[in-house]
């Protein structure tokens, strides 16, 4: 059986109208990690810029914010942050956070110095390699959990990659987004120093999501979902990336 609520959206909607989620603001937060999202980039990045089209699109009214990661964590379990973005699903975040449909895709990949002969075809195989990795990181879940690999642990996917150029490690890794925007705009001087190495670890979705204990989690995200679908469908998704990420 429909109810009010139902008939109203379904009027809203036909109208033009505001529908009931639009007097809600939703306080979306992400941490430093460009370009998906930065405090100093345009629209706050990738993520922030997609979710806040998406949600405004689905009547939302929201309020976005560049914080570290632990203030992320913390602010997320006190409530004082509605929507995370600028996320690899981890299934170690779901006890707390309902993740929506991603929005966008990246492939993970190795990092090595230019004209290094290295390539990945297992995570085994990285055995004698010594491979900078960024605190806290996900990549890939095999990866992920080889507690047996070499890994140097490193603030910031930047310093991994400088560590490469200057033979202090092997190898790193990440979304070739975030090495794409370290090299070629976080220091220039990386340009031919380092190179991809053959071969995707993994191809991530980036996602936002919600914290389970929002009254309206369950709406807040099928309306994303629905909207994101509508946005992909035409043309406009690709429209806000094309701003951070071209043709």
């Amino acid at each position: 059986m429909r109810t009010l609520r139902d008939i109203f959206l379904a009027a809203a909607l036909a109208l033009g109208l505001p529908t009931l989620s639009s007097a809600e603001t939703l306080k979306i937060v992400a941490d430093e990690w460009p370009p998906f999202s930065g405090a100093s980039l345009p629209s706050k990045g990738i993520s922030l810029d997609v979710i806040c089209e998406v949600l405004k699109r689905a009547g939302y009214q929201v309020e976005t914010e560049v914080v570290p990661w632990a203030r992320i964590m913390n602010g997320a379990t006190s409530g004082q942050y509605d929507v995370i973005g600028s996320l690899f699903f981890d299934p170690a975040l779901e006890s707390y956070l309902t993740y929506a449909d991603a929005f966008y895709e990246t492939d993970v990949r190795l990092v090595q110095r230019s004209g290094a002969e290295h390539a990945y075809t297992s995570v085994d195989a990285l055995r004698p390699f010594s491979i900078a990795v960024g605190d806290g990181f996900l990549y890939q879940d095999e990866f992920d959990r080889a507690d047996y690999l070499n890994k140097v642990v490193v603030t910031t996917t930047l310093q991994a990659v400088q560590m490469v150029a200057h033979a202090r490690v092997d190898l790193t890794l990440d979304s070739v987004d975030v090495v794409n925007y370290a090299v070629h705009s976080d220091d220039p001087t990386l340009n031919g120093r380092v190179e991809f190495a053959p071969g995707v670890l993994a191809t991530q979705g980036i996602h936002m999501a919600v914290r389970n204990d929002l009254p309206n989690r369950d709406q807040v995200i099928q309306e994303f979902n629905t909207t994101l679908a509508a946005m992909r469908a035409d043309g406009s998704l690709a429209k806000v990336l094309k701003k951070h990420v071209g043709p």
